[in-house]
């Protein structure tokens, strides 16, 4: 595909169509798994929607993994068609690939993707359901070996109009995919639902800030999403107060917890910013939260989005009171399927009446706001409670001093866990570990405050922005 190309609604749709019978013609069918591997580009999109047309399952190949996780994924999804973008170079090819394209520059013995757009418009369509697959994405695996999600045409289609509507889209809406589409949220967030309203999605082959930047000046963005960290990117550029970004109603972010420096970076340059709570196992989003109330509930992750229920569970899955602490679960028909090639996990998933076990802890407020504590996983009994995390790190970051804080547990011989905290201090911060001791004091319980607290440059976190506490604790246990 030719590089700075724009198309029409009419155009994307007569390349759909040709590429469905493209697919017809190299054997693809109801069921059969195309696999994408490369970075975001418009190629990908017209394959997810070509794959729908035929009926086949659009499964994104994180890129940016080892070579042995991208085959380990390959051998998984068992694709019948893989199509790769030019920048990965040769890459292993699983018995199961019948044919082998590549998007945007030759790449020995692949099919150039350009050739598969062919034949007529007029398509035989498959008879696709809601209920059929659509997608295939793995997990990040930073909770575990990452697993393949199924999502269906329901799934996708319910998650976009959910957010479309909760977030007040527009079709003069201009979005970048900014995240990578191998990712749940690269396209459940912002892409396919800004399309769904009839807007405009820029697929840059480059995502340095200062591109960004840029090409939101310039094609007037009006929809932003990304994680923490890319944002933080943006806020940190030297253009960031320079570039005209006034035509950005609104930016969405998620996955981790969003630290007030950062909505206040935006909420400063005039920016809303929109948190909110998603996972890939429900396509992802799940509640949001309007700038109106970001820094009144920083850190919240907001309500409930239009057609998606939430609760507050304990283990014997009675609601718990408005403050009480327990496992967040969701229900609605964006929530997958289950896991692909695994029966087992999928069972566990789910409760016996429906809902989407999500593993995090959470709690809701008197206002119906609910806010994630923590991975349920990370809860550890200290001196008879049970502590989060989340709940410590909270009360580290509102002090003014901190830019960031991770809290892991370690063992006590009186107490079994205790907490150790590790905390990077904001420029200019003239605080000690006894210090910020002493505020935890004031406002923790007396389980909850830290062992110990230890000033670092920098905390351990995923691409996503998940605190990487394996690393925190070696990083603990070298300095005591």
């Amino acid at each position: 595909m030719a590089r700075d190309r724009s198309y029409t609604y009419s155009e994307l749709a007569e390349r759909v169509r040709r590429l469905a019978n493209g697919f017809c013609q190299l054997g693809v069918s109801n069921g059969d798994r195309v696999v994408w591997v490369g970075p975001n580009s418009p190629a990908f999109l017209e394959s997810l929607f070509a794959a729908g047309l035929v009926g086949a399952v659009m499964a994104p190949v994180n890129h940016r993994s080892g070579s042995a996780a991208i085959s380990s994924a390959l051998v998984d999804l068992a694709p019948i068609l893989m199509i790769q973008h030019s920048s990965m170079g040769p890459l292993h090819v699983p018995d199961s690939v019948r044919h082998h394209a590549s998007v945007d520059g030759e790449v020995s013995g692949c099919e150039d993707f350009e050739e598969l757009i062919i034949g007529s418009e007029q398509l035989t369509r498959e008879d696709v359901t809601l209920e059929d697959l659509c997608m295939l994405a793995h997990t990040s695996g930073t909770t575990g070996q990452p697993k393949a999600i199924m999502r269906t045409h329901g799934n996708v289609t319910w998650n976009a109009i959910n957010v479309s509507v909760t977030a007040g889209m527009r079709p003069d809406d201009v979005t970048i995919a900014l995240a990578p589409f191998s990712r749940t949220g690269g396209t459940g967030v912002n892409v396919l639902p800004v399309l769904h309203s009839g807007g405009c999605v820029i697929a840059p082959d480059n995502v340095e800030p200062e591109r960004i930047l840029k090409l939101s000046e310039s094609r007037r963005v009006t929809v932003g999403f990304g994680n923490p960290d890319l944002l933080d990117g943006l806020v940190d550029s030297p253009l960031w107060t320079k570039v005209d970004l006034s035509s950005l109603r609104f930016v969405i972010t998620g996955v981790a917890p969003v630290p007030e420096p950062l909505i206040r970076g935006f909420l400063d340059r005039g920016i809303p910013l929109l948190q909110g709570y998603g996972l890939s196992e429900a396509a992802p989003a799940c509640l949001l939260l309007h700038h109106q109330d970001a820094l009144e509930r920083v850190r919240s992750a907001g309500k409930p989005l239009f057609n998606v229920d939430v609760r507050i569970v304990d283990e014997s899955s009675t609601s718990v009171e408005p403050g009480g602490t327990a496992e967040l679960q969701v229900r609605g028909p964006n929530v997958m399927k289950g896991y692909w090639n695994r029966p087992e996990l999928t069972a566990e998933a789910f409760t016996s009446d429906g809902w989407l076990r999500t593993g995090d802890a959470g709690r809701m407020d008197s206002e119906g706001y609910f806010w994630i504590v923590d991975r349920m996983e990370n809860g550890f009994v200290s001196d008879g409670t049970l502590i989060y995390p989340g709940d410590i790190e909270k009360a580290l970051l509102a002090h003014g001093g901190v830019e960031d804080a991770a809290l892991i547990r370690v063992p006590d011989r009186i107490k079994g866990m205790v907490g150790a905290a590790v905390v990077v201090l904001a420029d200019g911060a003239q605080i000690t570990e006894a210090d910020l001791l002493e505020a935890c004091r004031k406002e923790l319980t007396r389980p909850q405050v830290p062992y110990s607290i230890t000033l670092v440059a920098s905390i351990p976190r995923s691409s996503v922005g998940k605190v990487q506490r394996d690393e925190i604790t070696a990083l603990v246990s070298q300095r005591s």
